[in-house]
């Protein structure tokens, strides 16, 4: 992937793309009769009283009644799947890697700001982070959140991240730094306050943490390769 370092990824676009290349693949669905194709025609013909063979039909002739079925791209980590191939490619950024969301291996920051893994029935608060890699000698922790509108669920993740960088503040590790990273409109336009309440938590002095969007993330990397 050619990264454009004066252009953050287009979410948007890049998942309209998506749901196109989905919605030309449900028919050959339809004539193959995957498993997930026949369990969503099963919800519809449960609501509307349609037969299998019906909306089989009407799928191979009707292109756009086909469109209802195309598999939703955002069900299988999306918009993260961006963040981390654009983050990945940027130059700066070594070792890149997706952390594992669940299980032993999956790094949390604790209740005295460090960041661990959970073992045997020790519980960590909040949720897991999803990248580390190096730049110079420091290794970056990164949380990524892309977020289109608010609610409970996403005004409930936005104060964990609140949290998070609250606790981080008492990490003594001086060679890791923290990372936000937010998009979507629910942290900018008239949302903007959001992000600057996470940008209230962030130090430029170990423990170093930050708060930004992904379209920001090439000057700090950049920064940091600077250091020695």
């Amino acid at each position: 992937m050619s990264v454009d370092h004066t252009r953050p990824p287009d979410y948007e676009a890049i998942e309209r793309a998506a749901w196109r290349k989905a919605h030309r693949k449900v028919r050959k669905e339809a004539a193959s009769r995957t498993r997930r194709l026949l369990k969503r025609i099963q919800g519809f013909m449960w609501r509307f009283g349609y037969t299998e063979s019906a909306v089989l039909d009407k799928i191979r002739d009707d292109s756009m009644f086909a469109a209802w079925f195309a598999k939703e791209p955002r069900r299988t980590g999306f918009h993260e799947a961006i963040a981390a191939e654009w983050i990945e490619a940027l130059p700066g950024v070594n070792k890149f890697s997706v952390l594992p969301k669940f299980g032993s291996s999956a790094l949390k920051v604790s209740s005295d700001g460090n960041i661990e893994s959970e073992t045997g029935a020790r519980k960590l608060p909040g949720k897991s982070l999803d990248f580390t890699w190096k730049t110079g000698n420091k290794t970056f922790y990164a949380m990524h959140k892309y977020t289109k509108e608010g609610g409970g669920n996403q005004d409930s993740q936005y104060k964990e991240m609140v949290e998070l960088m609250k606790r981080f503040l008492q990490c003594r590790n001086r060679s890791i730094v923290l990372l936000i990273i937010v998009d979507g409109d629910y942290y900018q336009e008239n949302a903007q306050a959001r992000l600057n309440e996470l940008k209230n938590n962030q130090r430029d002095n170990p423990p170093e943490s930050y708060a930004l969007s992904i379209g920001e993330l090439p000057a700090l990397i950049n920064h940091y390769k600077r250091r020695k």
